[in-house]
């Protein structure tokens, strides 16, 4: 199972909004360069995350992001909702197969679908809070310090 480039900058970005404690908003120019990513493609996700609810916008000079919710209150299923067009981990192609009369019954969808209700269990009952707790002490940094984002390497290992 893969989410997208897309849900894994919105839960970054939710994170470092969360990890950063600020009542300002925060312009996305920083967000990006902080969990280094393109800002364009930032920014197409950020809007997404402000439809879903869990980020509040401001345009202008002092303008930016800020979380609406406090991080406990924001799932890892939220992030993902609001950042995927779809959740779905398997669309089934009934008509090529010519099972469409039995696609009910049918064992792999029954089986993908136990998967994907697993996989959004644990997204659901993981919070952005809990991201911000974690131990990332396996990374070389001590608890509560901000760990590398996705992609870069561990503290004292070359890229």
């Amino acid at each position: 199972m893969k989410l997208t480039m897309s849900s894994e900058m919105g839960i970054h970005a939710v994170w470092f909004l969360a990890h950063a404690r600020r009542p300002a908003p925060v312009l996305s120019s920083e967000i990006a360069t902080s969990i280094f990513v393109s800002e364009t493609y930032l920014t197409k996700v950020l809007k997404r995350l402000v439809r879903g609810k869990i980020l509040g916008s401001r345009k202008g000079k002092k303008g930016g992001y800020v979380l609406k919710r406090a991080p406990e209150e924001i799932s890892l299923a939220d992030v993902v909702s609001a950042c995927e067009e779809t959740c779905a981990i398997y669309e089934c192609s009934t008509e090529t197969r010519g099972c469409v009369d039995r696609s009910a019954r049918c064992p792999v969808r029954a089986s993908l679908a136990r998967a994907q209700e697993a996989m959004i269990s644990e997204l659901n009952r993981t919070t952005e809070a809990d991201l911000m707790n974690w131990d990332w002490g396996d990374l070389g940094t001590a608890k509560g310090a901000q760990p590398a984002p996705a992609g870069a390497a561990p503290a004292g290992e070359a890229t």
